[in-house]
């Protein structure tokens, strides 16, 4: 009986200490900082749409063309009712956006100099790219007499992409932002496909999705309360960092990490580096966030590699 017990303690410390070491998801509040920082001095902004239907939707059918050219419209319309709202910058040309089809993916020096000499911006913000499409997932279900039926369930997702130059056509800003919500469901019939729905009639949700991207794209200019979800490392060592993330106490948590991530060569160290990575994310200190994640990454740190490409993919680093 004595033996008995004594396993069954044994093992429980043994899950414990299993569980100790492993990775797990917290979600911290916190505020993120401006993505997209430019001087006093750059207040004149002046939009430009550069969506051209002849080159980016050139294999489309007519309908699905002119959804996606009125909703480059809206997405341009949305940014200039930010930016119009917006006491810190005055809007150059508040009732459209100047058409400048692209003929690459960025602005060259002559086209630059030529709004500038013509509108006189300190800002020049263009959308280059405006896309649409379905995402699908298919969900079963059986009844109690064990039929089974599928259900297909569509989102619509919007997408623009922006770039901010300077007067001097410096590149301060590239980034994709994307909007999407539940569209519609169709039964799978026979196990085939089912059919999706046609995005040249989804014009209305598109061009209503569109402007949100706009004004989701300005957003990059302000702090903006979020809450994080990151996988951070657990271990005996670094609890008491852990629950000071959890608390908020994300600069007590940096100093609690920073001597135990000096030693990479130690798994320790490498959990410490990824850990302190997300505490300086969390305190909006995306410079140190990146040395510390590149340096987890640098020994081989999975979730760090992970980590690096979602703050990639969301335009937070380069």
């Amino acid at each position: 009986m004595k033996q008995s017990k004594l396993l069954l303690s044994f093992l429980w410390a043994a899950l414990a200490v299993q569980l100790s070491s492993c990775a797990s998801m917290i979600t911290m509040q916190t505020v993120r900082p401006p993505v997209v920082r430019v001087s006093p001095d750059q207040w004149k902004v002046l939009v430009v749409n550069r969506y051209d239907p002849a080159r980016q939707a050139a294999n489309k059918n007519e309908n699905v063309t002119a959804v996606l050219r009125d909703g480059a419209y809206q997405a341009a319309g949305g940014v200039m009712g930010a930016i119009y709202n917006d006491s810190t910058f005055v809007l150059v040309n508040p009732d459209q956006a100047i058409s400048l089809p692209a003929g690459a993916d960025r602005l060259n020096s002559e086209e630059v100099d030529g709004l500038f000499k013509q509108y006189g911006p300190h800002l020049i913000l263009t959308l280059d790219k405006f896309n649409t499409g379905f995402g699908k997932i298919v969900d079963s279900y059986e009844d109690e007499y064990g039929d089974k039926t599928k259900i297909a369930n569509f989102d619509l997702v919007v997408a623009s992409t922006w770039s901010l130059y300077d007067s001097t056509g410096t590149l301060l800003d590239q980034a994709t932002v994307e909007e999407q919500e539940f569209y519609d469901s169709r039964t799978v019939v026979s196990g085939l496909l089912a059919i999706g729905p046609a995005m040249g009639k989804a014009g209305p949700v598109v061009n209503r999705l569109a402007v949100e991207t706009g004004y989701s794209y300005w957003d990059r200019f302000y702090p903006q309360p979020t809450l994080l979800v990151r996988q951070v490392y657990m271990g005996s060592t670094l609890q008491e960092a852990h629950i000071m993330l959890l608390l908020g106490q994300f600069q007590q948590a940096i100093a609690k990490l920073q001597p135990l991530a000096q030693d990479l060569s130690s798994k320790t160290g490498r959990k410490a580096a990824h850990n302190l990575a997300i505490a300086y994310e969390a305190a909006g200190d995306y410079e140190q966030a990146t040395y510390w994640a590149r340096q987890a990454q640098s020994k081989g740190d999975k979730l760090s590699s992970n980590l690096l490409e979602l703050w990639t993919n969301a335009g937070l680093i380069k």
